[in-house]
């Protein structure tokens, strides 16, 4: 299955990867800088990073960022899009269950839709590696795409039938509470965020827009904690590394 799974991402990445910003980067961004704020001169591991979108804005924000990822392509595709901004990252070739670079080195290692593509065995695993390789005290954050959230499974179910789900083996997480205790970290919060973001799935819906609009003109219009009532598109994980 993870052999599928690295074709499914080569693939994707063989594409035109688009870096312009968006409301999803902003939202992973805003909760990255919650956690980690100033980043200036800190040292910030994306394990798993895909198009390295937000690693760059953080480096070119002063972070030391390091992008592993076990697709060459993401990784080419992150290089170049590096070099047009003139900033600095290094760039890993490298299964994030064995991730090569020594311990106890990043203030923060994180990433964003990556878990879900494991088992929990593996999970586990790989959280260990980002355990093993963040400074004590150092954040471990994890996104992951949250099950309770019903237009994302709505969207993504409809896709899979459809046979034009591009994202491979999915699972969806309800919580990370026993990967974290699994693997020895301290789980210090677990929320979830990004529901108009979550909109974006039905768009795998055809003629959808008009109910998108509608929902996102509602929900926009509720008070901040009747919004509550309503799971967003993304789980966010935080743990710490024992000092």
């Amino acid at each position: 299955m993870v052999d599928q799974q690295k074709e499914v991402w080569d693939k994707l990445w063989s594409h035109k990867v688009s870096y312009r910003w968006d409301s999803l980067s902003q939202v992973i961004y805003d909760t990255i800088r919650k956690w980690i704020n100033p980043i200036q001169n800190l040292n910030i591991l994306e394990a798993g990073s895909g198009t390295g979108k937000i690693s760059l804005r953080l480096a070119a924000e002063g972070a030391q960022v390091t992008l592993v990822d076990y697709s060459a392509k993401a990784l080419d595709n992150s290089r170049e899009a590096f070099g047009h901004e003139n900033c600095q990252g290094t760039f890993i070739l490298s299964d994030i269950r064995n991730i090569q670079v020594t311990d106890n080195k990043y203030d923060l290692t994180w990433n964003a839709g990556v878990l879900e593509h494991f088992t929990f065995e593996e999970k586990v695993n790989i959280l260990k590696e980002m355990d093993r390789i963040t400074k004590p005290g150092g954040i471990i954050l994890i996104l992951t795409p949250f099950a309770k959230c019903l237009p994302y499974r709505v969207g993504k179910a409809y896709a899979e039938k459809q046979g034009v789900w591009m994202y491979g083996v999915e699972e969806p997480v309800t919580t990370l509470v026993n990967e974290f205790e699994s693997s020895g970290i301290p789980l210090l919060s677990e929320t979830d965020i990004g529901f108009v973001n979550s909109l974006d799935f039905l768009d795998f819906i055809p003629q959808s827009d008009i109910i998108k609009q509608s929902i996102i003109q509602w929900y926009q219009e509720l008070s901040a904690e009747d919004q509550n009532f309503f799971p967003g598109y993304l789980l966010v994980s935080v743990g710490k590394k024992e000092e």
